[in-house]
């Protein structure tokens, strides 16, 4: 009976796992963080950078940033608070309980306008 609730556990884990595409993200994170430390190196080894480097290293940026998956908003907005928070700063933005369960899994496009507002 244990080994068969092993394997159905085991089963349910794989499945997550396809559906989710949490190797898939992993390497696009690994991909992601590779690129973006070769433009760090590019920019600190420029002593004297000029206004061309400057839109080059930003051109750059942009480039990584298209390959970037959707911002999880709510995710965004909980990591602003706790800033907040630890800086002693005003503007906690309001979250549901469902939206901070929730963060790491759903993207929350309707807080997009919360998320500009910080921005600001």
């Amino acid at each position: 009976m244990l080994a068969v609730a092993a394997a159905f556990v085991v089963a349910v884990f794989t499945a997550f796992d396809l559906v989710v595409g949490t190797a898939e993200m992993a390497r696009r994170h690994d991909d992601l963080r590779r690129r973006f430390i070769r433009l760090e190196a590019k920019i600190r080894t420029d002593e004297h950078p000029d206004h061309k480097n400057v839109l080059a290293w930003d051109a750059a940026r942009l480039e990584i940033e298209i390959d970037e998956p959707p911002t999880y908003i709510a995710l965004d907005l909980l990591c602003a608070n706790e800033l907040a928070i630890a800086t002693e700063r005003d503007g906690l933005v309001d979250l549901t309980w469902w939206q901070h369960v929730t963060a790491h899994w759903i993207r929350w496009e309707n807080l997009t306008e919360k998320l500009a507002q910080l921005a600001r």
